[in-house]
C-alpha cells in the first residue's frame, strides 16, 4: 500500500528481530494510550475543552507536551542522520540556534500572546490585525507545516525496519493515535505526551552507554579525528566542513519556532504565561540533552562503519535504528522501539489536532459557517484528526528524503507567516501589509523551487538539488534565504502603500 522512496533505502537491510517480550512491551504501551483517551473523553464538554484543554495546562504538563511534540521521530532520525554524515555540526548549527529562538519566544512572545484573550490559534492573531484573507492564507500555511508528514515517513521507516508489514502496521498505529486524540483532544495529547516523553528519553539514555561500549569505548573519537583527508575528518569540528551559506540556512530553520503553531496553541491553553515560560526554559535543557544524545548515536554509527562493525553502505537515517538493534538485549530492544514509536506518535497526535483545527476552525468556520456551534466544530475537528493522519501518510510519498520534507514545510511557514505575525506582535502595521507579505513570500518560494527544479540538477553525493549558475551554487537548502527577504519586501510595500488599518 505504501512504498515511498524513503523506504527504498532500507530494502537491502536485514530486518531487525523482535521477540515476544519486545512485542509485549509495545502492546502494553499502545493499550495504555487507548485507555487514556477513553478516560479523558469524559472531560470534554466544549470545543475549547477539546482544542485547548479548557485553558488550564500547568507547567509540568506543558514541559512534557512541548518537549515531546517538538521532538518527534523526525528529529530522532533526522538529527542522528546529520550526526552520521557531518558530525557535531548537527548540534552546533542545526539544533543550537533553536534554543536561542525558543528562549526569545518564552521571554518575549509568550507574554504578548496572553493579551489576545479568546484567541485559540495563530490565525486568530492574523485576522485581528490583517483581516480574514490573511487569516485563511496563514491557516493554509500552518496546515502544510502541521500535517505530520515527517512523523508518518519515520513511522513507515520504523515498521519496515522491524519487519512489520507497512500497510497494516501504519493503519494500526494511525488507528490507535487517532482514537485517543479523537476522544480526549489536547488533554489526551498532553498527558500521553508525558508518557511518551518519559519513554523516549529513558530509552535513549539506556541506549547511549550500550552503544559506546559496543563500538569500543570513547577511543572511537580519536580514531575518527585522526583520519585526515577522510569523510570523517571534520566530524568533531563545529562547522563540519560545510559552507557559511549552508550553516546560515540550517540556522534559519529555527525561525519557525517563533511561529510554531504548537507553541501558540499551548500558550493559549496554559493556565498563565509564566507556566509557558517555565516550561520552555526547562525544555531547552531537555532538548539540548536529547539532541546531543541522538547526534552522538549518529557519530557512533559512522565510527562503526569505519571499523567494519556495520555495513559500508549503511544510510544515515537508519543509523540509530541499526546500532540500537545490533547491541541492545531482548526487552531493551522493545523499549527502544517503543521509545521511537512514542516519538512518532507524540508528533502525530499533536500536529494532527492542530492541522484539523486549521481546516475546521480557521478556514471552514469563517468562510462557510460563521455561526457554527461548539458541537459542530467539535465533531468536525474530531473527524478531521483521522483525515489529517491519512493525508499526511499520502503526502509523505512525495518526498525522497526527510530533510527535503522538513525544508519545504519550514520554508513555507517562514516565508508566508513569520513576517506578518512578528509585525503584528511588535508593531502597528497597515492591514495590507500582512496579506502582501504572505502572498509575496509564497510566490518567492514557488519561484525558487520552480527555477531550482527546472535548471538545477540532483547531486547524488549531497543527496539534494543544486543549481549552478555563474560560478555560484544554489542549494535546495537555501529556499528560506531566498523567499524570506521577498516576504519582508511585500510587508514593507503593504505598510507603505496599503490603506490605513481601522
Amino acid at each position: 500500500m505504501f512504498d515511498p522512496p524513503l523506504l527504498a533505502q532500507f530494502a537491502a537491510l536485514d530486518h531487525a528481530h523482535l521477540d515476544g517480550f519486545d512485542y509485549a512491551v509495545i502492546g502494553v504501551y499502545l493499550t495504555a494510550m487507548l485507555a487514556l483517551g477513553a478516560i479523558l473523553s469524559t472531560k470534554i464538554r466544549a470545543f475549547k475543552d477539546y482544542f485547548l484543554a479548557g485553558g488550564s495546562l500547568t507547567t509540568p504538563l506543558l514541559i512534557c507536551t512541548l518537549v515531546s511534540s517538538y521532538y518527534g521521530i523526525d528529529v530522532t532520525f533526522g538529527t542522528s542522520e546529520s550526526g552520521f554524515y557531518y558530525g557535531v555540526v548537527a548540534w552546533f548549527w542545526y539544533s543550537l540556534p533553536y534554543y536561542f529562538f525558543i528562549g526569545f519566544a518564552a521571554l518575549v512572545i509568550a507574554p504578548r500572546l496572553k493579551r489576545y484573550g479568546n484567541a485559540m490559534t495563530l490565525s486568530d492573531i492574523l485576522e485581528q490585525h490583517y483581516g480574514r484573507p490573511t487569516r485563511v492564507v496563514g491557516a493554509a500555511a500552518c496546515f502544510v507545516y502541521s500535517a505530520p508528514v515527517l512523523a508518518m515517513a519515520g513511522m513507515m521507516t520504523l515498521l519496515e525496519f522491524v519487519g512489520i508489514p507497512t500497510s497494516w502496521g501504519l493503519l494500526a498505529a494511525i488507528g490507535v493515535c487517532a482514537a485517543y486524540t479523537t476522544m480526549g483532544g489536547l488533554w489526551a495529547d498532553a498527558i500521553s505526551d508525558t508518557m511518551q516523553f518519559v519513554l523516549m528519553c529513558v530509552s535513549l539514555a539506556i541506549a547511549i552507554p550500550f552503544a559506546i561500549d559496543w563500538v569500543g569505548g570513547w577511543g572511537f573519537m580519536e580514531h575518527m579525528s585522526a583520519s585526515a583527508g577522510s569523510d570523517t575528518a571534520n566530524h568533531f569540528a563545529h562547522h563540519g566542513g560545510l559552507s557559511g551559506w549552508m550553516l546560515a540556512a540550517w540556522s534559519m530553520t529555527g525561525l519557525t519556532v517563533l511561529v510554531e503553531p504548537a507553541f501558540y496553541q499551548r500558550v493559549f491553553a496554559a493556565s498563565d504565561a509564566k507556566a509557558v515560560q517555565r516550561a520552555l526554559l526547562v525544555g531547552i535543557l531537555l532538548w539540548a540533552s536529547y539532541d546531543w544524545g541522538v547526534t552522538l548515536i549518529g557519530i557512533i554509527a559512522r565510527s562503526a562503519v569505519e571499523q567494519g562493525l556495520l555495513p559500508a553502505d549503511l544510510v544515515g537515517r537508519s543509523a540509530l535504528l541499526t546500532i540500537c538493534m545490533e547491541m541492545l538485549p531482548t526487552g531493551l530492544r522493545g523499549l527502544m522501539i517503543g521509545g521511537i514509536l512514542s516519538a512518532a506518535m507524540s508528533t502525530i497526535d499533536s500536529y494532527s489536532l492542530l492541522a484539523s483545527g486549521n481546516v475546521v476552525y480557521d478556514i471552514y468556520r469563517p468562510l462557510i459557517d460563521p455561526k457554527a456551534s461548539d458541537r459542530r466544530l467539535l465533531v468536525l475537528t474530531r473527524l478531521g484528526v483521522f483525515g489529517v493522519m491519512v493525508a499526511a501518510a499520502i503526502m509523505s510519498l512525495f518526498f525522497e528524503r526527510m530533510r527535503d520534507a522538513w525544508q519545504f514545510m519550514s520554508s513555507v511557514m517562514a516565508s508566508v507567516v513569520l513576517t506578518p505575525v512578528l509585525g503584528a506582535l511588535f508593531g502597528r502595521p497597515r492591514r495590507a501589509a500582512g496579506l502582501w507579505s504572505a502572498i509575496s513570500g509564497f510566490a518567492g518560494l514557488a519561484a525558487f523551487y520552480g527555477l531550482l527544479f527546472t535548471y538545477g540538477n540532483y547531486d547524488s553525493v549531497e543527496e539534494t538539488h543544486v543549481w549552478r549558475i555563474a560560478g555560484a551554487e544554489l542549494w535546495q537548502d537555501f529556499a528560506v534565504l531566498f523567499a524570506l527577504p521577498i516576504s519582508i519586501a511585500g510587508f514593507t510595500a503593504g505598510n507603505l502603500f496599503g490603506k490605513e488599518s481601522p
